[in-house]
């Protein structure tokens, strides 16, 4: 069976809109010359500008591309083609035995996945007291660090918040840095968040005080990191910006599921590429933020797909509230499921207001809430439940006018991100079909 995804999903994976559209292009039955496939991978021969057609495939199980072609692009136009090709002309892949070449690479995939394995089994054991020197020199740094943002905070109240946004293009970079060079990431980051908060909206006075509450909050927390438990204090210093280290995080016990992918958001941070993932779990119910970090002409550990739903286990990192997760053996499957949604607006609410009692450091609280409509009021738009109770969100135009088409302002099912300020819609379901809207890296 071919891979279900729509094109939309299969975008997702392109590495830039240039190829999408030329992916698209070669979705052409007069672009290829060979279209096979079996249970774990299709393939095909497409004739390009020279005389011998370039050999691409897709390993289906885990949604991995391999073309003969020389572009640096990953995956590549013939890669895309040949998945634009699968959902548009399923019926001219013919069922085969796998060529000698798709074989190779297939294998050679496993292989390097079974080192990978035996690599991470086997690794070098820890020298714990150089360990603990290099985190206790950090720990000083970090304290130092925080000594110097707390009174920067102070100062920056004294002054007064209302000169905040004619500032605020510059206001908190030399302070963010300070934060690099003592090694408190998390602190940078938040940092760089309030640069970004929209200063031209109503609301930002309110986001601004909450984030530098949760900022001092957390920056005091650390500070009294020996009075927490150790579920808190793992959250506080990865918070921080402390890594929880791989081997740690899968000494826990995995959760196998069928596990359905939801975007959050792709940005870049400098030169690095983040992408977000949330994922629910079909049987278990649980659910957790999956990063992917990228650099430059790095590949991505899983392709994950907007809807894609994958079998495998995932790993829960230490902490409190909605936990980071560290997928393993992930694989795509056709299955397809709904995740449990709350029925009404208020459900979802006391959902909401549970997780920042749990967690409140907690910026996001993600959401699914069912049976609601999208209304708008001049430049507002809220979501309304059956009940008439409504929330207003932050949707952007272009996938605000798609909802609308699609629903004819029927309710729908929804997925959101929460915050104390504003609920932003990411994706909705209406008559069980999935819809996404691209978020493209910044």
């Amino acid at each position: 069976m071919l891979l279900n995804l729509t094109e939309e999903q299969i975008s997702q994976l392109a590495p830039d809109a240039a190829s999408v559209k030329a992916g698209k292009g070669l979705a052409s039955q007069t672009k290829w010359v060979l279209l096979e496939h079996n249970d774990r991978a299709v393939w095909g021969h497409c004739q390009g500008s020279g005389k011998t057609p370039y050999q691409t495939v897709v390993d289906t199980k885990d949604i991995a591309f391999k073309c003969s072609c020389p572009s640096r692009k990953f995956p590549c136009k013939h890669g895309l083609g040949l998945l634009f090709m699968c959902i548009a002309h399923a019926g001219l892949f013919k069922e085969a035995e796998e060529p000698e070449w798709v074989t190779a690479w297939l294998s050679k995939r496993e292989v390097k996945a079974e080192k990978k394995e035996q690599k991470e089994k086997a690794s070098a054991p820890v020298d714990e007291a150089a360990q603990a020197k290099r985190q206790a020199v950090r720990h000083q740094k970090v304290l130092g660090g925080i000594d110097d943002l707390q009174i920067w905070m102070k100062d920056l109240l004294r002054n007064g918040l209302l000169n905040v946004p004619e500032r605020a293009y510059t206001l908190f970079e030399a302070i963010s840095r300070r934060m690099v060079d003592a090694q408190a990431g998390g602190l940078a980051g938040r940092l760089r968040s309030l640069q970004e908060i929209n200063y031209y909206a109503d609301s930002w006075k309110y986001e601004l005080t909450d984030k530098l509450g949760k900022l001092y909050l957390l920056a005091e927390s650390y500070k009294n990191l020996e009075h927490l438990s150790t579920d808190w204090q793992a959250e506080v210093r990865t918070q921080i910006g402390y890594s929880q280290a791989k081997e740690e995080v899968m000494s826990g016990e995995p959760v196998s599921d069928q596990w359905l992918a939801l975007p959050i958001r792709n940005r870049k941070v400098n030169d690095l590429r983040v992408d977000a993932f949330w994922l629910y779990g079909k049987s278990s119910r649980r659910s957790g933020i999956y990063l992917s970090f990228m650099a430059p002409g790095a590949l991505p550990e899983f392709n994950l797909v907007p809807g894609g739903v994958y079998q495998g286990d995932t790993y829960f990192y230490q902490g409190t509230g909605i936990l980071r997760i560290l997928p393993k053996n992930l694989q795509w499957t056709d299955a397809t499921f709904s995740p449990s949604f709350s029925p009404d607006l208020s459900v979802a609410v006391q959902y909401y207001r549970s997780v920042m009692q749990t967690n409140p450091l907690t910026e996001e609280v993600p959401l699914l809430v069912d049976n609601v409509r999208l209304l708008g009021n001049g430049n507002t738009f809220y979501i309304q439940d059956t009940a008439e109770r409504a929330i207003p969100v932050h949707i952007e135009e272009s996938a605000r006018i798609d909802i609308l088409a699609i629903t004819g302002g029927k309710p729908f099912s929804a997925f959101l991100l929460a915050n104390a300020t504003f609920w932003e819609l990411k994706t909705i379901w209406y008559q069980t079909e999935f819809y996404f809207w691209n978020n493209e890296p910044d």
